[in-house]
């Protein structure tokens, strides 16, 4: 059992549910580690490795296998919200995991883990794409893990001589009374992921396990341990966090991004769901607990400018995202649905919402200031998002790209990775004019947003600094 931080037991239980606590603190501790070899094939090199240069950061990448033995477990479906059951045990597995790391002297104490999107097929890390700037400049220890077989096969497709050896698949059948055991997240078809659990608990356990200088995080101090993941990887995540959390205790916190089904109101464990605009009508609201919250964040889409162009980037040096006429970024692909308007995403920077996201988890597990109250779009009577005279959301947070606005943002269509893109265009000079009235009560306008922002606990300083250079590179010149 995590023991990083001291969770009481109170002393009246009685004794069967004494027992009962001891059973799942045994079932905890067993949490086996998974093993970790070093993946070291001359002539290949990682798919979906980062696409900054990590070295400028004082950063190394290094990628492991990661093997070991799984259970499968009962109950762990989207929308449960009692721990799961192991069905069985002994499952083989081996996947992969990239860790990106720090000099142990700049480490600041935070393993953030992602679970990796496979939408498109392969393995995406979204969270990072979006963050990565925040997370390389403060000393966090990434790992991304690959626990979904469609990530996994295309690994193995994308170059056999060095992941042709991964395997995450099982039995999806539910020996009891023959029903699926694991359901596919959301609305995107998939083969079923009964192993990803212990998938992603085994070697998060490997990569904290000391002593036996197995570990490549051995010569540092982990002092949390933070789950987060994008869209189908949030919705494991909200299923982890419900059911088998409980069991495994390996997580300090949780950030989902853009969305996080309910979650359920009796853990301990923070969690902040960051969702977007363009996923708000998608999904049934949800109600929060003293240890959960929800950022809406208003004008954004399912991914940011920025992190679609390192997305973009990403899959086009790697090859790996195939189309008609052979590689393609991941906005070629999304344009092929027809959209209604031209996928652009938006410029609502979801990175430094995440970024306010991970530390206020950080500070919260560490018994500090609980993480700012929700922020949620208005709602109809239907459950729909409100929308003022002028088509925006009423209600969520608010960033000063979107209360201060120098672009509008629509939600696309008619598919659904069109909806997700969103549509944005930039404000003419006569609009940004007419609006402002010159350049200085724009940027006035920004900071004073920005500064709200920052006292409320939704912004971090370096966000607010993002967002004024950015504002500052806005030109009210034809």
């Amino acid at each position: 059992m995590n023991v990083r931080y001291h969770r009481t037991i109170p002393l009246y239980l009685s004794a069967m549910l004494i027992a009962s606590v001891a059973t799942l603190s045994a079932q905890a501790d067993e949490t086996i580690p998974a093993k970790l070899t070093l993946i070291d094939v001359p002539a290949t090199s990682p798919m979906s490795a980062a696409a900054i240069d990590l070295s400028s950061k004082g950063y190394t990448e290094t990628e492991y296998f990661t093997e070991g033995k799984a259970h499968r477990y009962r109950g762990a479906t989207i929308g449960a919200l009692d721990t799961a059951s192991i069905i069985d045990d002994g499952w083989s597995y081996k996947s992969r995991v990239l860790l990106r790391i720090p000099r142990p002297e700049k480490f600041n104490g935070t393993l953030v883990v992602e679970w990796t999107n496979v939408t498109a097929g392969q393995d995406i890390d979204f969270a990072f794409a979006e963050m990565h700037d925040f997370l390389t400049s403060e000393g966090y220890a990434i790992a991304t893990v690959s626990a979904q077989a469609i990530g996994v096969e295309r690994l193995r497709s994308w170059s056999p001589q060095r992941y042709e050896t991964l395997t995450v698949s099982a039995n999806n059948q539910d020996p009891s009374d023959g029903s699926i055991i694991d359901a596919c997240s959301g609305r995107v078809a998939c083969p079923g992921d009964p192993l990803s659990w212990d998938i992603f608990s085994q070697t998060v356990a490997a990569l904290e396990a000391k002593g036996n200088g197995t570990s490549p995080l051995e010569n540092y101090d982990v002092r949390s341990v933070i789950a987060i993941g994008q869209s189908q990887s949030a919705f494991r995540l909200a299923v982890y966090y419900n059911t088998i959390q409980p069991l495994t205790n390996l997580f300090d916190g949780f950030v989902m991004y853009d969305l996080a089904p309910q979650l359920r109101s009796d853990q301990t464990v923070p969690a902040i769901s960051v969702n977007s605009e363009a996923t708000a009508d998608l999904f049934a609201p949800t109600t929060t607990s003293e240890f959960t919250r929800v950022w809406d964040l208003a004008g954004a889409a399912h991914s940011s400018v920025y992190g679609r162009d390192y997305v973009d980037g990403m899959v086009l040096r790697d090859k790996s995202l195939m189309g008609p006429s052979g590689p393609q970024t991941f906005t070629q692909m999304l344009a092929s649905q027809n959209c209604t308007f031209p996928p652009s995403y938006s410029k609502i920077e979801t990175g430094n919402v995440l970024a306010s996201a991970l530390r206020s988890v950080e500070l919260w597990t560490a018994g500090g200031k609980p993480a700012a109250a929700s922020k949620m779009f208005a709602r109809d009577e239907a459950g729909k998002v409100k929308h003022d005279p002028e088509g925006l959301p009423e209600g969520g947070l608010q960033l000063p790209e979107f209360s201060v606005p120098t672009t509008s943002y629509k939600i696309n269509g008619p598919t659904i990775f069109c909806t997700l893109s969103g549509y944005q265009t930039d404000l003419s000079t006569a609009e940004l004019l007419s609006r402002y009235g010159n350049r200085e009560s724009y940027l006035k306008a920004v900071n004073d947003e920005a500064k709200g922002l920052i006292e409320e606990g939704y912004l971090l300083p370096s966000g607010a600094e993002v967002i004024r250079q950015r504002a500052e590179a806005v030109s009210f010149a034809d």
